[in-house]
């Protein structure tokens, strides 16, 4: 038989049809037996053999296709991890910036605290001196005052005075129970004395007072009970047992209480003094039925009343439940009164009021107590004394408030607090009320500082809530995608701050996702089989690298959002902060400044003029303070500061001590200004005083001081520098003017290069190349000079400062002031001051009066490193009178500090070191202040990992940084391992070739291996 091959018009890849007999399921029917004839049929419609290359062709169109999906899913991802990075660099930054003016503002807070404490307590000596007691300068301060202020201004007496405000307040040294339980104190002498008490035993005394003598003041005893909380309770049951010699309160109170016809009010009372009454805020749900088992108990029954229930369900229960009952109570149908009123017409006696100052919140408690106080006859002094006496100021102006609330429909004066504290008092007594209802606190508020954390903390919670809430990764995708340059961006978020002044401009470091390589979607298909196989392998190999890198971006975004949440948590927690201790220390600088305004015109008006107040007063203060102080006393005396000290000190041994007070006195760019004519005008040049202007100051400095000099003098710096100066040496100062130093630039591979090009610049010897000296030590900054000289040190054996030692001449001085650090340079004039002999007074008024406190302090420790002594020590020995102890006030005396107090720079492993206590040979009230806990350091720490440019490091990540050309490198990149990660956004990186580095995060890259 022969097969039919005919293929003309088919597939050319399509096999010929197969013969198949007839009756052949799979063909045609073969009618005939195999060897009678047969009809031979082809079967046209059956599929020819493949061409392999179909199949290859078409998997490479699928797997583009699958590409072509995939590629869109790695840029969205990149996109959010863009979003993510940048943003919490932004965040890590901004936290970064709020820790350091938090730690500031704090800083300048407990300045402002301590500086009005001490203040505070001279006030009250100078009220108690002499004859007689001047009892409004003492009630301003004791009532005008928080607690924690008070406290801190008893400390302080304490120190200098040998005794407490509660000893001031009582006069002569007589027992506690004398002042507390008979005539001995006047009302005014007894409200004070409840002001300075501790609490605890000021409370642990009324307890002892309600159940001595005769019967038991239970009146007292329940305002005790019922307004103090459970921790409040057990602190004063503690100290009743160490002020009685061990005497159980508790057991008092009960023994007291009971007894024939107070059975009910015992068990009230036994009970209360169990102290763990409820304090959670929270109501019970069943509130209804608890307000008609007291129905029920009372009101509801025809006669007598069930006082069980009323323990049970009032005696411990809080305020939010007593009020949440009387509004059920008010509300059943059966009821026809309040449930005070009921509780008034049911019961009687003590059992009554306990009732009812269960149920009436606090204040409404203490306004009824005050009103009972004043109204019918006579007045009780001794209950207005105690209740306002024992709260705090916000607490009573809020009592007045709630007052006029609740007795608004009585008659005058009873309608209004004032009115009828005015009505019923009079004397000094009457005074200070008046003076604690209308005296404005020195921070512009009553709050206390231990509610600032948990107010914080419900802020910073409330805000990371609302992150996660409100995560949206769509936008997160879209902001991914933009340029990101600009302010902080968190997710639907209106406003990201509470306090000003940071929602500024924020670069992103990280760059847009590179558009994925589309070679393979757009090559031609494969003419053969072999390579078309190749181009599936690389399709499948780019599918499955774009699939994990795309579940690496979300997965690394779905890992980030615990630190987007937390990094937010903790910036919203320190900005709450930061905003409260601006109030705070806006409110005080304020206070302090008009204080010290007239005090400093006290010291100089009418004969003669007080130096030793002047000093006390102007060089305890910060540059911050002093700023405000001569503005207040300009305007309310016409003279500055300046003035002042300029016009009433001298005396033939005091002009150092004037010229110190005007380096004090004189906002640093007016005394640049001052100094640099000084250094050039007259006969000859102080070049030494020359080159520290022109060669330590910041940019900023110099701008201000030269923009000064110029208005005053009618030329620029510059023109007189080359009138008074020549050569390279003019050359110098003239770049260093220009003011554009680096400054924070560092970088340790390049400082090596600087070593070596310095040191054939004429550093080792030979000719000097002053183009090269030009183009490294002008713009160098003061970190990259410290590692230039490393670096020298390191090749040479000598630091850049011995180096220029062979120089000599001007330039020396000038380089020296150019590469030594500023606390190092400053240290170094100081000591060459004291040395050899006399004094160079003029110098050494000039770094101490020009920097600040918090550098004087750090210059000091820099004198002790290099020099072994103290500064203390040096100035000491090496001056005296007014002049000796106005530096030592300034150095050593605790003032207010401002936020730019430190600006100096230092060495590497520059640390302050806490100085002695205040000037020596002081008066009496000028005995060295009490020491205070250090301030929390909120600089840079180690943290165990940040993000980087592509990913995640932590310590021992293997890594890979560029040395690029602008810096001075060879453009390669180079891979090491990180060593250490700080909070500030730095890492420090061991290279292989044994080099180290330390810079921003946002620079490093993951290493390839």
């Amino acid at each position: 038989l022969k097969h039919c091959r005919f293929s003309a018009g088919r597939t050319p890849h399509r096999p010929p049809a197969p013969y198949r007999p007839a009756g052949d399921p799979r063909g045609h029917t073969a009618t005939m037996g195999c060897f009678g004839s047969s009809e031979v049929v082809p079967i046209d419609d059956a599929p020819e053999p493949e061409d392999p290359m179909v199949k290859l062709l078409e998997e490479i169109e699928r797997l583009r296709a699958e590409l072509r999906g995939e590629v869109p899913k790695l840029r969205t991802s990149a996109q959010k991890w863009r979003y993510m990075c940048t943003t919490l660099d932004k965040l890590r930054h901004l936290n970064n910036h709020l820790g350091t003016d938090l730690a500031n503002a704090k800083e300048m807070h407990d300045a402002f605290v301590y500086h009005i404490a001490e203040q505070d307590a001279l006030d009250l000596h100078e009220a108690s001196a002499g004859f007689g007691t001047d009892e409004e300068k003492m009630g301003k301060v004791v009532l005008g005052r928080l607690r924690e202020n008070i406290i801190l201004t008893d400390q302080i007496y304490q120190k200098r005075y040998g005794k407490t405000l509660e000893d001031l307040v009582r006069g002569e040294n007589q027992t506690i129970l004398g002042m507390l339980g008979g005539d001995s104190l006047s009302h005014f002498g007894r409200f004070l004395s409840y002001r300075t008490m501790h609490p605890s035993k000021r409370d642990a005394l009324l307890f002892r007072r309600c159940v001595s003598g005769w019967g038991c003041s239970d009146f007292i005893l329940i305002e005790l009970l019922s307004t103090r909380t459970n921790a409040e309770l057990k602190a004063i049951a503690e100290r009743y047992a160490e002020e009685f010699e061990g005497e159980d309160m508790v057991e008092r109170v009960k023994n007291e209480t009971g007894g024939f016809g107070k059975k009910w009010y015992g068990k009230w009372v036994d009970t209360l003094v169990e102290f763990d009454r409820d304090e959670s805020g929270q109501v019970p749900d069943d509130v209804e039925g608890l307000a008609k088992q007291l129905y029920d108990a009372g009101a509801g029954k025809w006669m007598g009343c069930d006082e069980q229930p009323f323990i049970d369900i009032l005696c411990k229960a809080n305020e939010e439940t007593c009020a949440a009952i009387s509004a059920a109570y008010d509300a059943l149908e059966d009821s026809k009164q309040t449930l005070i009123e009921d509780v008034e017409k049911k019961m009687g006696g003590d059992l009554e009021f306990a009732v009812l100052a269960r149920l009436r919140p606090k204040l409404d408690f203490f306004a009824y107590r005050l009103y009972k106080a004043c109204k019918g006859w006579g007045t009780d002094e001794e209950c207005i004394c105690r209740v306002l006496g024992c709260l705090e100021n916000g607490e009573v102006a809020s009592l007045a408030a709630r007052y006029d609330e609740m007795y608004a429909e009585e008659e005058a004066p009873f309608n209004s607090f004032k009115t009828m504290i005015e009505s019923e008092l009079s004397g000094s007594l009457l005074d200070g009320i008046i003076h604690l209802l209308e005296s404005l606190p020195p921070k512009c508020h009553w709050d206390p500082k231990a509610t600032y954390e948990p107010k914080a903390e419900v802020a910073a919670s409330s805000f990371r809530a609302h992150l996660e809430e409100n995560f949206d990764d769509e936008k997160a995708e879209l902001l991914g995608g933009t340029e990101l340059h600009g302010p902080l961006k968190l997710l639907n978020v209106d406003e990201h701050f509470l306090t000003p002044g940071y929602d500024y401009h924020l670069d992103c470091n990280r760059p847009q996702p590179e558009e994925y390589d589309t070679s393979l979607l757009d090559a031609p298909n494969p003419e053969d089989p072999a390579a078309a196989k190749e181009m599936i392998e690389s399709l499948q190999n780019a599918i499955t690298s774009v699939q994990q890198e795309t579940e690496k971006n979300f997965a690394a975004v779905e890992g980030s959002k615990a630190m987007y949440y937390d990094y937010s948590r903790d910036m919203r927690h320190k900005d709450h902060l930061v905003g409260q201790h601006i109030v705070d220390n806006n409110g005080m600088l304020e206070f302090c400044a008009q204080r010290d305004a007239d005090a400093v015109h006290e010291a100089v008006e009418g004969w003669g003029t007080d130096e030793d107040k002047l000093i006390r007063i102007l060089c305890s203060l910060t540059k911050a303070q002093l700023a405000r102080v001569d503005q207040i006393y300009a305007e309310r005396y016409g003279k500055s500061l300046r003035e002042v000290t300029d016009g009433e000190l001298g005396g033939m041994f005091e002009g150092s001590f004037k010229y110190f007070m005007k380096c004090a006195m004189t906002p640093s760019a007016e005394l640049d200004a001052e100094l640099l004519v000084e250094s050039m005008k007259g006969l000859g040049t102080d070049d030494a005083l020359l080159c520290e202007l022109c060669c330590t100051r910041t940019n900023k400095e110099l701008e201000a001081a030269k923009a000064i000099f110029a208005e005053r003098e009618g030329k620029s710096v510059e023109e007189w520098v080359e009138g008074d100066t020549s050569g390279f040496y003019t050359t110098f100062l003239l770049r260093c003017l220009q003011a554009k130093r680096q400054e924070g630039f560092a970088d340790e591979r390049l400082a090596k290069a600087q070593a070596d090009k310095l040191h054939a610049s004429g550093f080792g010897g030979g000719d000097v190349d002053e183009a090269m000296i030009l183009k490294i030590m002008v713009p160098a900054s003061e970190e990259q000079v410290r590692l230039i000289s490393q670096a020298y040190q390191g090749s040479y054996g000598k630091t850049l400062a011995d180096a220029i030692e062979d120089m000599g001449g001007d330039m020396k001085r000038a380089l020296v002031a150019r590469v030594q650090d500023r606390l190092t340079y400053y240290a170094t004039v100081l000591h060459n001051a004291f040395s050899g002999f006399g004094t160079d007074e003029k110098a050494t008024a000039r770094v101490l009066g020009r920097n600040s406190k918090a550098d004087v302090r750090r210059i000091g420790t820099r004198y002790e490193e290099l020099f072994g002594g103290s500064l203390r020590q040096a100035i000491n020995g090496e001056t005296s009178g007014n002049f000796k102890k106005a530096m030592l006030t300034y150095i050593y005396a605790e003032g207010p500090g401002a936020p730019d107090e430190a600006v100096l720079d230092g060495p590497a492993d520059d640390a302050p070191v806490a100085e002695e206590a205040p000037v020596a040979e002081p008066a009496a009230e000028e005995e060295a202040p009490v020491e205070e806990p250090p301030a929390e350091d909120d600089g840079p720490h180690e943290v165990d990992s940040a993000l980087c440019a592509n990913g995640a490091i932590a310590g021992g990540t293997r890594v890979k940084t560029q040395y690029t050309e602008a810096e001075g490198g060879d453009g390669e990149w180079y891979t090491g391992t990180v060593t250490k990660i700080l909070s500030n956004g730095t890492c420090s990186i061991l290279y292989d070739d044994g080099d180290t580095w330390t810079g921003a995060v946002g620079c490093v890259h993951l290493a390839d291996d």
